[in-house]
């Protein structure tokens, strides 16, 4: 019989996704909050919170991992209409789909 433990998620809103990892160590988590939670499997079976960014300007509805063969990504795409692509070391922002105005609507160019 397995047993369910509960994650202290504490995203603001409702969580719309939930992700593992290739190796089932790494969870990310997607809220209508416009957040994801990067989440790593410690040693006592806890899972602790290692990143948390601002990801859309809408909820954001899926997150996925890539194979671990094209580095520490991941995708997630919003209710803003968009879909982007980070690198999860720092957060960054590889790249973003959806129509340009939609892009400089939610990101302004600098």
């Amino acid at each position: 019989m397995s047993l369910a433990l509960p994650i202290p998620a504490e995203h603001k809103d409702l969580i719309h996704d939930v992700a593992l990892d290739y190796y089932g160590r790494r969870m990310a988590t997607c809220s209508s909050d416009q957040s994801v939670k990067v989440w790593d499997l410690q040693e006592d079976g806890q899972w602790k919170c290692m990143a948390n960014w601002k990801t859309h300007a809408g909820s954001v509805w899926k997150v996925t991992w890539s194979h671990p063969l094209f580095g520490q990504l991941i995708a997630t795409c919003s209710f803003d209409r968009t879909a982007a692509l980070w690198e999860e070391t720092g957060a960054l922002l590889l790249v973003m789909f959806g129509t340009i105005n939609e892009l400089i609507e939610n990101f302004p160019l600098k």
